[in-house]
């Protein structure tokens, strides 16, 4: 019969033919996002592959600095995978958090993959896909977030950043309660960063100590007259560097880092439990490259795409993957420290409180 059609019903059935092969071509768990995030199969790196390469390009929303460690994971990832463009959007972790919720509730959503410090609360709405990655294997349960909905990438320690010109290592304040001592009164500095500065560090003395210890500590830190700056943590720890300041009060210790590092005239202390932040990568359940979300979540787990994060002077968080020498010393658990970590959930639900304090006892 077909040796007899004419022409037309021959097109059509070699359409047919073609698209019955690659029906057949396509992988067989790939059929949705959550199929893709899920794959545990022995083709699962070529499924994935094959899959992102047929889409091109994964969008990641993300709160790494940019030169610092967003654009060198550009550069790596595209290198391993040539065959995919990352493209990024760069904003804090609070302002990521809205944009994911906007875009979502509305339908519109953009993002392949998120990094930020939001995780918890980004799950808690619904719009994270749980996934599954061999990568995930050696991180302790802590750093992985319930139902595989999200990991830790990297952490950030806030403590005590000091001058060394004006302060000597052996009366640096080591407990927060040093911090109470009236010697340094008017010469301490904070950022008035919502997420990372003032706000940031009553929420975790609250945590740390209880509301009413908390309560009484911070009303007797309120009598030491810091100084609040609009900046950054990063050019408020300048200040102190350039001996504006004696005490940078809720640093972070791999600005501290860093800056010791290249000579600078600047060290830091780590009272315990020491104010910590995780960053967390998120498959987004409404993710238009899925594919190369999950190549990237897979990447930035490895201890490639770790060694990477710690080549940019960040604290990663694969065990297996040291931070750099300088910055060591001021990882907690390297100096038999504690951990408070706080994560954005939390500071959303205690934002309006802390700033009340603040604004009643510092302002």
């Amino acid at each position: 019969m077909v040796a007899n059609a004419g022409p037309r019903h021959r097109r059509c059935v070699a359409a047919l033919a073609a698209a019955l092969v690659v029906s057949w071509a396509l992988p067989a768990h790939a059929r949705t996002v959550a199929e893709v995030a899920q794959l545990t199969t022995p083709d699962r790196t070529k499924t994935l592959e094959d899959g992102a390469r047929a889409e091109g390009k994964v969008v990641l929303y993300t709160s790494l600095v940019v030169q610092q460690a967003a654009e060198p994971l550009k550069a790596a990832f595209e290198k391993r995978y040539p065959f995919v463009k990352l493209e990024f959007l760069r904003a804090n972790s609070a302002q990521i958090l809205q944009r994911v919720l906007a875009e979502n509730r509305s339908g519109g959503n953009r993002s392949d993959v998120v990094i930020a410090g939001a995780g918890p609360a980004i799950a808690k709405t619904g719009f994270a896909q749980p996934f599954r990655s061999p990568m995930l294997a050696p991180y302790p349960p802590d750093h992985i977030g319930p139902n595989n909905v999200y990991a830790a990438v990297r952490f950030s320690y806030q403590a005590i950043g000091y001058s060394t010109r004006l302060v000597r290592d052996d009366e640096a304040p080591r407990t927060y309660e040093d911090l109470l001592d009236p010697k340094w009164r008017g010469k301490m500095v904070w950022s008035t960063s919502p997420d990372t500065g003032a706000p940031f560090f009553i929420t975790q003395v609250r945590q740390i100590m209880g509301e009413d210890r908390a309560l009484a500590y911070l009303k007797a830190l309120g009598k030491q007259n810091i100084a609040a700056q609009s900046a950054s943590l990063r050019a408020v720890l300048d200040q102190v560097i350039a001996g504006e300041y004696a005490i940078g009060i809720s640093m972070a210790m791999h600005h501290v880092a860093i800056s010791k590092a290249k000579g600078a005239p600047v060290d830091g202390t780590m009272p315990d439990p020491v104010m910590a932040r995780a960053e967390d990568i998120l498959l987004m359940k409404a993710a238009q490259h899925p594919h190369a979300g999950m190549l990237l979540i897979d990447y930035v787990l490895s201890e490639e795409g770790q060694k990477m994060f710690a080549e940019a002077q960040y604290f990663p968080a694969h065990p297996g993957v040291p931070p750099l020498p300088e910055m060591q010393a001021f990882v907690p658990s390297h100096a038999g420290k504690h951990e408070s970590i706080v994560d954005d959930e939390t500071m959303e639900r205690e934002r309006a409180r802390s700033n009340e304090l603040y604004q009643n006892l510092f302002k």
